[in-house]
């Protein structure tokens, strides 16, 4: 019941929002990245990009790959502790193929630390040679949930602004290319 409810009830509260974009221009094919607190706008945001999505295979990913279905998103399964290379080989091929324009990314997910970069977006950013792109998204009015990402809901027809960041991937790796 929940897997057909929730994607209509995410889609109707996330249609209300008022997103406002700034920053730099993304190009079609990227690989763009946002934190897991804020992911509801993120994800909402990037849909129409013809986007593969990396998600967890946790019971909280099951629910967030339900929406991102329902989106239009393709999804690789997987987390930085179960399958998580697989996972991201996957959507880089996706992508190499044309099957998937935007990799989409919390490079902090599934579990945190909150705010701290995982390797996997930098890595397909370098791999796949498309630029990086992570989204400061800020939402004006929302309910925080006591979690470790202090996870986001926005209220129905809040302000959220997005801005876009180009990141450079060298950065994230040390001089013998290691992450």
């Amino acid at each position: 019941m929940i897997n057909r409810m929730l994607p209509i009830a995410v889609t109707l509260l996330a249609r209300t929002l008022r997103i406002r974009w700034s920053g730099e221009r993304i190009p079609q094919r990227a690989v763009i990245m946002f934190w897991h607190g804020t992911m509801l706008a993120g994800w909402f945001s990037v849909r129409k990009r013809n986007p593969i999505a990396l998600v967890s295979r946790s019971k909280d990913g099951n629910i967030l790959a339900t929406v991102l279905a329902f989106w239009g998103y393709a999804l690789a399964r997987g987390s930085s502790k179960k399958r998580g290379m697989e996972a991201l080989t996957e959507a880089m091929e996706q992508v190499r193929d044309g099957h998937a324009d935007t990799l989409a990314i919390t490079p902090d997910g599934p579990r945190g630390p909150r705010h701290v970069y995982k390797r996997g977006a930098f890595i397909a950013a370098r791999e796949l040679e498309l630029p990086l792109y992570r989204l400061e998204i800020t939402c004006h009015r929302k309910k925080v949930l006591k979690s470790w990402d202090k996870f986001e809901v926005p209220l129905p027809f809040s302000r959220v602004d997005i801005h876009a960041v180009r990141m450079n991937p060298e950065e994230f790796f040390t001089a013998d290319g290691n992450p």
